[in-house]
């Protein structure tokens, strides 16, 4: 029987003597416990696991030295990191916004014609779902005043008809639709000129754009339901215009589909686009130079058993670890 059936409730109390007895150090129980009754269980346990001996196989006793506060502390440092990152990526999904819709409405129509899907290369498959259906999703449930201002009563079935939408211009549209599905009509702009003004707008091209934007919803979905971000390996690779080697060289190494390498795209963009000069240098290193063991985790995810146990017990290895990586990726 899978014993996740079975899984008995335990009081914040019990929960931390489960730690315990299963080799965890624990300096202040009492704080400990209190602890546990603001962050769950469930939530920690994604970082405990990285100190459990072979937990895939039912072993989940601790490795020797393994500090409850230590852990916390890492929680808390990737919750101050996740915040920066909520504030920057605020200012580039508003500026990825205002973009798209002054070219979109320059190019195409400023208003009436994103209802019909017009300006966009449309999905290859017949399954999946086109750009104009996603717009009339997010548009039908928006109860945003503005949005209900130009919306016609006209519908087809339960939802609003494309014609309902044909006095709302494209720049107020943008503000009700989901990051996710700006992102899918930027990507789908290409054809109709949008996608090269709009990048060219913001020093980057066609080529590198999309990937970005699609990096940067992955990431503000994380933070914005406080997702881990420490150790994850991200699925979609964001394209970089030739700044690698240089990132590397003065800010730190990082493998591809790290947290960190969106960071690096990020960086990137507020740049050439004028909306900040140095994203790493002024917001990100800052935290993680004085947090060798979270910094780690965002610039070179590791799978369950893989972090050396050094690193996971002493901030001087894991500072030396990535010292030692800088100096690699610098030969």
């Amino acid at each position: 029987m899978d014993a996740s059936i079975n899984k008995k409730w335990l009081s914040y109390g019990d929960q931390l003597e489960l730690l315990v007895r299963r080799g965890m150090r624990v300096e202040d129980q009492s704080r400990a416990e209190k602890l546990l009754s603001y962050v769950s269980y469930y939530r920690l346990s994604g970082y405990f696991r990285y100190w459990q001996k072979d937990p895939s196989y039912g072993d989940d006793s601790f490795i020797d030295g393994t500090s409850f506060e230590r852990i916390y502390n890492l929680y808390e440092a990737e919750r101050k990191l996740s915040s920066v990152c909520k504030e920057l990526l605020a200012r580039c999904e508003i500026l990825l916004r205002t973009r798209f819709a002054h070219h979109y409405g320059e190019s195409c129509a400023p208003s009436k014609s994103f209802a019909y899907g017009e300006g966009f290369t449309q999905p290859p498959s017949v399954d999946e779902v086109l750009i104009q259906e996603r717009i009339l999703s997010d548009l039908d449930r928006s109860k945003d005043l503005f949005i209900a201002h130009y919306r016609d009563e006209i519908k087809q079935g339960l939802h609003f008809a494309p014609q309902a939408y044909d006095r709302l211009p494209i720049w107020v549209a943008v503000e009700a639709v989901s990051f996710g599905t700006l992102s899918r009509m930027i990507e789908a702009s290409g054809d109709s000129g949008v996608l090269d003004a709009m990048a060219d707008s913001l020093g980057t091209t066609r080529r590198v754009l999309p990937s970005q934007v699609r990096s940067f919803v992955y990431l503000r979905n994380r933070t914005a339901h406080y997702g881990r971000l420490w150790n994850i390996s991200v699925r979609d690779s964001p394209a970089l215009q030739k700044t690698k080697r240089r990132i590397r060289r003065d800010y730190r190494p990082f493998d591809e589909q790290s947290v960190y390498e969106i960071l690096v795209a990020l960086h990137d963009l507020g740049k050439r686009a004028g909306i900040c000069e140095d994203v790493l240098g002024k917001y990100i290193e800052p935290l993680l130079e004085n947090q060798p063991l979270l910094a780690y985790g965002i610039s070179t995810p590791k799978r369950y058993g893989e972090v050396p146990r050094e690193v996971l017990l002493d901030d001087e290895w894991a500072r030396k670890r990535t010292e030692n990586e800088r100096g690699i990726s610098n030969e």
